[in-house]
């Protein structure tokens, strides 16, 4: 029997290429394979190139046509979350010299009294502040509720947890503070209508998951040991996924953001220091032939401009005034943006039927969870 199936099986193969000999497959519908090593390389290329242009010609905000048009016009109502340090403070305080309404969103009381004394200082109009917290729904959706209309929503707050945490909706801590809070208070602010633009803050990490794509079967780690590098690289392509559908469902744009590599308190969760490259990515050459190239690039300057060391990395201004382009620019809505301008992604952040299932599955998610933790309240589990 053996022999005569292994001989059945040879001539269903030699059919199968008789019958498919002579004619070409399209390169558009050939399977293609997405190296997540090139796909990180040419990012930092251009990165390095990006700084150089930054040195002589100055960001992508300064080069706003003054008095032009802008994407919300002047005097309209700003929502930052994350606004007490880091990028997200300097985002608050460039829409507030851009004479926008501000609102900060923090979790901490006394951290969020002090970003405001200091968004103050440079605005020309109202600062106000809200606190809740992004890994509580129930906060989440309260703050939402009461904060009232906004024009622009840029959301910054996020975090990288080391270890699987859950919060009090039994959610992974990492994928809710980054991707369902926002979800749950960009919903609420578009359904309260009013809202123009709403800018995701994503990064180029979202090209670096396993699969390309967010693994939502999988979202509590119950059956394989957490990655934090993977469960950050998946709440990042969610951001980026999340901007994409947002204007398929209700009438606002959205663009998402990668304000680059910041020194910020983004790692306060690792216990050391993260080399250059953690996702293990880029070949040693790689490495090097950026130095070649930001080396290079600094000899030119030299020769134009008395300037400083040209750097990938960037200080939380910088960083901020590339994300709120994404806020004040015209004609960028669906854009992912990299140091402000329009950049690739990666194959699965440009998945229509990924982006419409990670949408249909948060608010499932969102909304389960919130009446979970409402009928708990109810029978006076959390008194």
């Amino acid at each position: 029997m053996r022999p005569f199936v292994s001989a059945a099986l040879c001539m269903t193969i030699a059919h199968g290429m008789a019958a498919t000999r002579g004619k070409r497959v399209p390169l558009s519908q050939k399977p293609t394979l997405f190296s997540r090593g090139a796909y990180f390389a040419a990012r930092a290329r251009e990165d390095a190139a990006r700084a150089v242009k930054r040195q002589l010609f100055g960001d992508q905000l300064s080069q706003l046509q003054v008095g032009g048009p802008l994407a919300i016009p002047k005097g309209g109502r700003v929502v930052v979350t994350g606004a007490t340090a880091s990028v997200g403070l300097d985002v608050a305080r460039e829409v507030a010299t851009l004479g926008y309404d501000v609102v900060l969103c923090g979790r901490d009381a006394k951290k969020l009294d002090t970003a405001v004394a200091l968004v103050k200082r440079v605005s020309r109009k109202n600062v106000e502040s809200i606190q809740f917290d992004l890994e509580s729904l129930t906060e989440t959706r309260r703050a939402a509720d009461t904060m009232g209309a906004a024009d622009g929503l840029i959301l910054c707050a996020g975090c990288w947890p080391t270890t699987l945490r859950y919060t009090e909706d039994e959610l992974e801590a990492g994928l809710q503070a980054n991707h369902l809070g926002h979800f749950l208070l960009a919903t609420r602010l578009c359904e309260a209508g009013g809202l123009t633009r709403v800018v995701s803050i994503a990064s180029t990490a979202h090209a670096a998951t396993r699969r390309d794509r967010v693994e939502l079967d999988e979202s509590l780690w119950t059956r394989r040991g957490f990655d934090p590098l993977e469960a950050y690289a998946q709440s990042k392509l969610a951001n980026v996924l999340f901007a994409r559908e947002l204007p398929k469902r209700y009438d606002v744009e959205a663009v998402s953001a990668h304000p680059g590599a910041v020194d910020s308190g983004l790692f306060r969760d690792f216990a050391g220091a993260l080399p250059p490259d953690p996702f293990g990515l880029l070949p040693p050459t790689v490495d090097a032939s950026l130095e070649t190239l930001a080396t290079t690039a600094q000899a030119f300057l030299r020769g134009v401009v008395d300037s400083a060391p040209v750097s990938v990395f960037k200080k939380p201004r910088a960083a901020a005034r590339d994300v709120v382009v994404g806020l004040a620019a015209p004609g960028l809505a669906g854009a992912y943006l990299s140091d402000g301008e329009p950049t690739e992604t990666s194959p699965g952040a440009a998945d229509d039927a990924a982006a419409a299932a990670l949408w249909d599955w948060s608010r499932s998610t969102v909304d389960g969870a919130l009446a979970a933790m409402d009928a708990e309240r109810a029978r006076g589990e959390w008194d």
